[in-house]
């Protein structure tokens, strides 16, 4: 939440049989759980009405103004019974209170007056009301300018993603500044690539800003407070941004494309491209883009086609949450209408922007232009890693002069390597050395040129990853639930057990020589299957809830240290990490301790990977929890 936004309520809730988790502030309704969180306006909430479900337990009845019109969300609570009553009312209470005294849309509920009364319109079409400023903190330091850096525009409570920012757009580079005053992010003019003015779901004017990496293209999505400063920043762009080199050249057309599903294309007609996985509103559908038309195939039907030469301009946009999109305007009969296309990635998205732009007449393409002036902002690749002037920061890819020893953004040392070195050899030793060379009379020989280290493999998602790379295998399982990992936390502990009393039954009698007729539970495991099953069961048993609890307190730490951590997915990288136990924890004593601190330390970098947690953070979440665990197993022990 930002600044001077209240929390009212939050619990869990049911919608079509999912739970979600529903927070009510001053401003928003979130609900979070899904594949992308949804926020609405606590004013787009028309009304919230207490109802019965099919099961005849208590619900809500909520009705939300969209864009598309008014939609009906009915939710359930996955509490017990004896409080289902009770987050009924809570619920409508704070949602009421958090609208204030404005009239709610009745819904069709019994009792609620006359069928026939008039119902006012909302005039969202005719005029729009002036939005007031949102109440952000003034930031009254400036950030440093270099020499000969001018502002071009500024302006204050513009919203990427959850955080606040006052922007800058200056001759030189694009800043991001918090509301503590500080630079949150800055990009150079010849990072950004192009930009795109659109309004987000929730009717906020936005502005989607590709910027290059090292990495690739980035979308940026900026919500600004008003119409106007969405306006001014739009024309700003346009002229900071000159015409440039498309970001993919244009690709020799394929000889023949095979379609495998419901659509085929007619004689003479060839397939220029074809792209699975396009969302269109909620519809996934898969686009054919051929010599004559495009055609919109779904799940069982062909949903639309359009004549190339119906087809008016492409724009590039960005979805809400900013998934790399399209907005394709078709002039037909009934007049204009535009169509918004959701690719899965950025690579999509311009290649279909590259082909569009070959077959839409070249006169009638506006590219990120408003309507009062026409103009075109197309792409450029990211600067070029060859000039011997520059390099990039290993931590955050910032651009930074090759003399220099922290990175100018985020303060790393951009000479991670040398400084080690420099830093290892002593002044003393240093002295001594030359004095010794200079009365040898000897030069110093030349340094022998390094070899350059082996490009690093892509992992695959290999299991054993987790051992070997942890922060790579969790970046690449993110936001895993611990029913993913549930298999092989099972199996690992599984192998650890039977692997541990096979080792102390058969393998530690020999090593330790000891008799197995002075003591009595060796020669019992050796004869008694039963006896040795059931230790087997026992081991496992206080394995499982050992990690378990480590897993309860390193997600307590987590959330403690960083409340934005989700614990169902801290628990799921504890339950990942607990693989070392099935390498090397059946070794008697040495191996236990050795698993479990392996252990904690992937747990560690899976923090920091998975969760984005600071590295201090992760490590004390981590090994609090391992500490834990040995302190109860040694009170239990002891008594």
């Amino acid at each position: 939440m930002h600044a001077n936004e209240v929390q009212h309520y939050a619990s869990p809730i049911l919608v079509k049989n999912r739970q979600f988790f529903a927070t009510l502030t001053s401003e928003r309704l979130i609900i979070e759980g899904g594949p992308s969180p949804r926020e609405f306006k606590v004013s787009s909430i028309l009304s919230a009405h207490p109802c019965k479900l099919e099961t005849g337990e208590p619900g809500l009845k909520l009705i939300i103004s969209t864009p598309e019109g008014q939609k009906e969300m009915i939710w359930g609570f996955p509490v017990d019974a004896k409080f289902k009553a009770g987050e009924q009312e809570a619920w409508a209470d704070q949602i009421a209170r958090a609208g204030g005294e404005k009239p709610f849309a009745e819904g069709k509920s019994e009792g609620a007056g006359p069928q026939n009364a008039p119902v006012p319109r909302r005039q969202t079409q005719e005029r729009k009301p002036a939005v007031p400023e949102p109440e952000i903190p003034a930031i009254r330091i400036r950030p440093d300018f270099v020499s000969g850096e001018s502002v071009a525009i500024e302006t204050a409570g513009v919203r990427v993603k959850r955080t606040f920012y006052t922007i800058y757009l200056t001759n030189i580079r694009l800043i991001l500044q918090n509301t503590a005053g500080k630079i949150g992010r800055e990009f150079a003019i010849a990072e950004l690539m192009d930009a795109a003015s659109f309004e987000t779901e929730a009717g906020e004017p936005a502005i989607a800003l590709s910027v290059g990496s090292q990495t690739g293209a980035k979308q940026m999505v900026m919500s600004f407070p008003t119409e106007s400063a969405r306006v001014a920043w739009m024309q700003e762009l346009k002229a900071k941004l000159p015409v440039r080199q498309t970001l993919i050249s244009a690709a020799p057309e394929p000889m023949v494309v095979t379609c495998t599903g419901l659509f085929s294309p007619d004689a003479g007609e060839r397939v220029a491209l074809s792209t699975g996985g396009v969302r269109i509103k909620r519809n996934y559908v898969t686009l054919h883009l051929t010599n004559t038309r495009l055609v919109i195939e779904g799940k069982s039907s062909i949903l639309g086609e359009f004549a190339l030469n119906t087809l008016a301009r492409a724009i590039r946009l960005a979805g809400e949450v900013g998934e790399p999109g399209i907005a394709l305007q078709i002039v037909g009969r009934e007049g204009e209408k535009e169509l918004h296309l959701l690719f899965s990635g950025m690579p999509d998205r311009e290649l279909w922007i590259q082909k569009l732009s070959e077959i839409i007449p070249e006169e009638d393409q506006s590219v990120y232009a408003p309507e009062s002036a026409q103009y075109t902002v197309t792409t450029v690749s990211p600067p070029s890693q060859r000039n011997s002037q520059d390099m990039y920061c290993p931590a955050c890819g910032a651009r930074n002069h090759v003399d220099d020893e922290v990175c100018a953004l985020c303060g790393s040392l951009l000479h991670p390597g040398l400084m080690s070195a420099e830093s290892s050899r002593s002044p003393a030793r240093r002295e001594k050395r030359t004095k010794a060379e200079r009365s040898a009379g000897r030069e110093k020989p030349a340094k022998r040129d390094r070899r350059e280290k082996p490009e690093k493999m892509p992992y695959n998602g290999g299991v054993i990853g987790f051992l070997t790379r942890p922060s790579d295998a969790y970046s690449y399982y993110m936001r895993e639930r611990p029913r993913d990992a549930l298999g092989m936390f099972l199996l690992s502990g599984a192998l650890w057990a039977v692997l541990t009393v096979l080792m102390i039954t058969y393998v530690a009698p020999i090593v330790l020589r000891i008799s197995v007729t002075d003591y009595p539970i060796f020669s019992a495991l050796q004869t008694d299957l039963m006896l040795l099953v059931l230790f087997i069961l026992v081991l496992y048993v206080i394995w499982l809830i050992a990690v378990l609890i480590q897993a309860l307190v390193t997600g307590i730490t987590a959330r403690v240290c960083e409340p934005e951590v989700r614990f169902s997915e801290i628990t799921a990288i504890v339950m990942r990490s607990t693989l070392s136990y099935a390498v090397i924890g059946w070794i008697p004593i040495l191996g236990q301790f050795a698993a479990s601190i392996w252990s904690a330390a992937v747990t560690w970098k899976g923090l920091a990977a998975g969760q984005n947690m600071r590295a201090g953070q992760a490590a004390v979440s981590a090994f609090l929890g391992m500490i834990l665990v040995y302190v109860l197993m040694f009170a239990v022990g002891s008594i």
